[in-house]
């Protein structure tokens, strides 16, 4: 759905829910002063009257006419209680408040009056904190970011100040400020104005990435890398570039042995398309608070939807999520919620947010995060094919200088001992084979368990890698590299 259809559908059910005269409504939204600007039009239309409140000013009129000096919350309520029929009462970061017991019981008290009279109480808040004794009276709507219309006028206006002519690449200049604020892009668009080479795109993507450093769950990558800095995985590589860039795609699930390029992968797709890759970390999501985890899971996601187009990579997703069937019993079912929210933002968003997940074990995830239509497809990366650890030292030895001559047997090692392999040899200036003695590759302790993950993975996912390009057997050899430990 279009971002102007959205915005028109809201002001529809704005209306609505005036007209039903509801008493109580959340607005979420990170622009109070332009959702009071938007909504309080609205209010107009449906013969209400629209004041609004902060913690400094008191009630104002939709004009800034002050009615009641008095900024206590309290105060404000009680206004309300005694206003005109028809009155829309916004309260600016109201959240602050909700949790008071006094300010509780006046709602309470109110909304049965409020109803009646065709009032209504409007909060104005970034996040949704409302306690559980208010939490069936109140009706959350998500006011969205501006759209690509009310972008294209700020970027008018900004080009207009400053006497250049408009930049042809608009629509890569709206498509950069996507996710911004009015406030945000208005000051993003100003600063390309007086860049060296004026509206670059790349001035307001950095503007943008303000949104993820904010944010500690989050972590951005704009990676220089491309498919040829990872050795491999042809299969994979070719469906990803085929499906990434189609509003309908979902997804990849990665499953396979540590150290084989999952991770990578994910990196360097973002490379491949040329946009950003976002890592969200599942650990640094659980706070201490009632609630707390899940609007930090809520977040990190608006994060990701307003950076679309981009690659949201969550690495090691067994370790996040191995709790969420029984966290009931051990975190108060907080990591269940947490797996819930995340779920159902899977399967909702309609953002470019192409989500790559990668695990070492399967047998951990929630069954319902495997069904079908979670993802375009589940891939399994094995240890790499003998062209492939050839493909992978080449790259390597090449990033780290060395000569590729006295090759030791590479037989069952991940790409990321092969990278070890040609970082100690430039570091201790030995060749390959003398610096094999200092990597003991994970298939050696493993062996049983990588073979009953391929076992598990062979009816279950598709292979990474092109079946011409397997070894004959794909055994994991117990015998030692050459020059490797004892």
């Amino acid at each position: 759905m279009g971002m102007n259809n959205r915005r028109k559908r809201l002001m529809s059910e704005f209306k609505s829910y005036l007209r039903a005269g509801y008493p109580a409504l959340y607005v979420q939204t990170v622009e109070p002063d332009r959702a009071f600007e938007t909504l309080g039009k609205e209010v107009l239309i449906v013969s209400g009257v629209p004041v609004c409140w902060d913690v400094i000013s008191g009630i104002k009129e939709i004009n800034g006419q002050r009615i009641l000096e008095n900024p206590d919350p309290l105060s404000a309520l009680t206004w309300l209680t005694e206003a005109s029929e028809n009155t829309v009462l916004f309260l600016w970061n109201f959240h602050k408040f909700l949790n008071s017991i006094e300010v509780i019981q006046v709602i309470q008290n109110g909304m049965n009056e409020w109803k009646s009279r065709g009032k209504t109480l409007i909060v104005l808040a970034p996040q949704i904190q409302i306690p559980v004794e208010l939490d069936r009276i109140f009706t959350v709507i998500e006011f969205n970011l501006p759209d690509r219309e009310v972008l294209r006028f700020i970027l008018s206006d900004v080009v207009g100040s400053s006497g250049l002519p408009m930049p042809e690449h608009v629509e890569a200049l709206l498509d950069a400020a996507t996710g911004l604020t009015t406030f945000e892009a208005e000051n993003a668009f100003a600063l390309c104005a007086i860049d060296p080479k004026p509206f670059s795109c790349s001035v307001v993507s950095a503007q943008k990435a303000q949104m993820v450093m904010k944010n500690t769950s989050l972590e951005i990558s704009h990676a220089t890398g491309r498919f040829d800095t990872l050795g491999g995985l042809d299969r994979l590589k070719e469906f990803a570039l085929k499906i990434a860039g189609s509003p309908l795609a979902r997804g990849l699930l990665l499953l396979g042995v540590p150290g084989c390029g999952k991770s990578h992968f994910a990196k360097v797709l973002g490379g491949e398309l040329g946009i950003p890759t976002l890592s969200l970390d599942f650990g640094r999501l659980f706070g201490s608070l009632v609630g707390e985890s899940e609007e930090r899971v809520r977040q990190a996601l608006s994060v990701a939807d307003a950076m679309a187009p981009c690659i949201l990579m969550l690495d090691e997703i067994d370790k996040g999520l191995s709790g969420a069937n029984s966290s009931h019993q051990s975190d108060g079912g907080v990591g269940s919620r947490i797996f819930g929210t995340f779920l159902s933002w899977l399967n909702d968003h309609k953002s470019r947010v192409f989500v790559v997940a990668t695990t070492n074990n399967i047998a951990h995830l929630p069954p319902e995060f495997l069904r079908a239509e979670r993802w375009d497809a589940i891939f399994f990366v094995d240890l790499p094919t003998p062209e492939e650890r050839e493909a992978i030292l080449k790259i390597h030895a090449a990033e780290y200088g060395i000569e590729v001559d006295a090759v030791p047997d590479l037989s069952a090692w991940s790409g990321a001992e092969i990278r070890s392999l040609c970082r100690i040899a430039a570091m201790t200036k030995n060749t390959l084979s003398e610096a094999a003695r200092y990597v003991v590759p994970l298939s050696r302790s493993m062996g049983e368990k990588l073979t009953e993950l391929r076992e598990w993975a062979k009816s279950r996912t598709l292979p990474a890698s092109s079946p011409q390009k397997s070894s004959v057997s794909r055994r994991i050899s117990a015998k030692p590299a050459e020059g490797g430990a004892n």
